[in-house]
């Protein structure tokens, strides 16, 4: 398979994931700029009010259920943990990759990573990180 056919073959599988996505990223940016920017009067509506001179004011609670949820993710520490998935799995290869693991999450910000990712799977519904053992 050369490049190009390469290239062509992850656009369109990038094309067919960014369309059957389309609707839910659109929906988690609506959801982000209601609970995060304040964003909860439709633009009609806003034009409308600014014409007759009304106000649009708005109260945003969001931000504080979204910090309580976060703050108790922040005291109930996640962390990755591997498990063997049956008898037949080694026990010291598990053993390495939780000590490999627990390096990683203790030599960089992991938990900045975990904080982040809580805060968007409750303010857009999700939110996530990668490991890198390289």
């Amino acid at each position: 398979m050369s490049n190009s056919d390469l290239l062509a073959e992850a656009r369109e599988a990038f094309e067919q994931a960014a369309e059957a996505e389309a609707d839910n990223r659109k929906e988690a940016l609506d959801d982000l700029r209601f609970a995060r920017l304040s964003d909860q009067w439709p633009a009609s509506i806003v034009q409308q009010r600014q014409r007759e001179g009304r106000p649009c004011l708005t109260i945003n609670r969001m931000p504080a259920f979204i910090r309580q949820v976060v703050n108790d993710a922040r005291h109930n520490k996640p962390s990755i943990k591997v498990h063997p998935a049956d008898s037949t799995a080694d026990v010291e290869t598990e053993e390495i990759f939780n000590g490999l693991i627990r390096h990683i999450e203790y030599s960089s910000p992991a938990d900045v990573a975990y904080d982040t990712a809580t805060e968007c799977a409750v303010s857009m519904g999700w939110g996530y990180f990668s490991i890198d053992f390289g």
